[in-house]
């Protein structure tokens, strides 16, 4: 919650900057491409169920996104982002054969950005970013009908699970011709753990449960190309 209320702080403080200036606004448009480093998390799942050392995680992989950044005045901006990546999440559980359920993840946030030398269409400018948004973790139809093989034993998933997720990070935008520029970012993402529909905990004995406390995280770095505009 601490972390929450900080991320909805440094998103509203950067309005009155943008709202009440007297410059031009920035407005930018863009694709880039990512790489995503994910960390994965270890459990024990518990009474009453057997106890049983298990871990889930997501394989580093490419994102592909856009962004759209709006007002940018002065010190201050804002900017929309939406990206998407096919992964393979692994279940892993001892005892059992490890389960490898294809999918994607789906990132969209709204970040304020605050540029410390303040905003231009011109030369290069250094940034910071803060934000929040959602995490959508998609299952394919393939993976989930392996998860409610009984061979399998995992159960009935949620064909996507969405999470609220935070981010934040550093960047770099650079002028490169007329209204073309580059820019690079990393970024620190992460959301609660998805469960795919599954309970963190239940009295019945033989369901499979997610008892993963924590957040999700995955560090990422990409690099891309915008077209910006005065108005």
């Amino acid at each position: 919650m601490r972390k929450t209320f900080f991320f909805m702080l440094l998103i509203i403080q950067g309005f009155p900057g943008i709202l009440f200036g007297q410059e031009r606004f920035g407005f930018e448009i863009g694709g880039y491409a990512a790489r995503a480093n994910w960390r994965g998390r270890s459990f024990q799942i518990g009474p009453p169920q057997a106890p049983i050392d298990s871990s889930l995680n997501y394989d580093d992989k490419n994102a592909f996104g856009v962004r759209f950044n709006l007002l940018s005045q002065g010190h201050w901006g804002g900017e929309l982002a939406y990206s998407y990546q096919k992964n393979t999440v692994r279940l892993t559980r001892q005892s059992f054969t490890p389960a490898d359920l294809e999918g994607g993840v789906h990132h969209f946030f709204y970040n304020t950005v605050l540029y410390p030398v303040r905003y231009s269409s011109r030369g290069v400018m250094p940034f910071l970013t803060a934000g929040i948004g959602l995490a959508g973790y998609h299952l394919s139809d393939q993976a989930r009908a392996r998860a409610a093989d009984p061979r399998v034993g995992i159960g009935n998933l949620d064909s996507i699970d969405n999470r609220v997720a935070l981010n934040y990070g550093v960047g770099l935008k650079a002028h490169v011709i007329s209204r073309l520029g580059i820019r690079a970012d990393l970024r620190h993402i992460f959301s609660d753990v998805p469960s795919y529909g599954l309970p963190k905990e239940s009295a019945n004995r033989n369901q499979m449960v997610l008892p993963i406390q924590g957040k999700l995280q995955t560090f990422e770095g990409s690099a891309g190309i915008y077209f910006h505009f005065l108005k």
